[in-house]
């Protein structure tokens, strides 16, 4: 699977967030969780007799987020969710991924620091069940 995400941009979220580094094994179980956040929404959407996969139908929601850019690969979401599903993507979607990925690496930094590590590596990766 190609990844999801913009691995440059996490990168620099990362970085100005935390003043942390990080590793290139941090990238794929976050490609991952994102992957699986989104067949995920494809299944809500498809329970609901929806055609297009919303902000909504994930597990993690916030009503108008407030993100920078987006840290997901808009193109390569929407073409996923279409092979795998035939269903359209909504923007608010690629805002929630954001959302996801911020709160993922937010818990990372935590947990890379923690350890009084100065990078985050892939054992600091926890799947939020919760937005903080």
């Amino acid at each position: 699977m190609e990844s999801l995400i913009v691995i440059s941009k996490v990168k620099k979220f990362i970085k100005e967030k935390g003043d942390i580094n990080t590793s290139a094994g941090f990238f794929e179980p976050l490609n991952q969780d994102i992957l699986k956040a989104c067949r995920d929404a494809i299944g809500h959407a498809q329970k609901l007799g929806r055609k297009t996969v919303m902000g909504k139908d994930f597990n993690l929601y916030i009503e108008n987020p407030a993100i920078g850019e987006a840290l997901v690969v808009a193109s390569k979401v929407k073409k996923m969710i279409k092979e795998e599903a035939g269903l359209s993507t909504s923007a608010q979607a690629i805002d929630q991924l954001t959302i996801r990925i911020q709160t993922i690496c937010n818990l990372a930094i935590e947990n890379a620091k923690a350890d009084k590590r100065k990078t985050v590596m892939d054992r600091d990766f926890a799947a939020p069940t919760t937005l903080t």
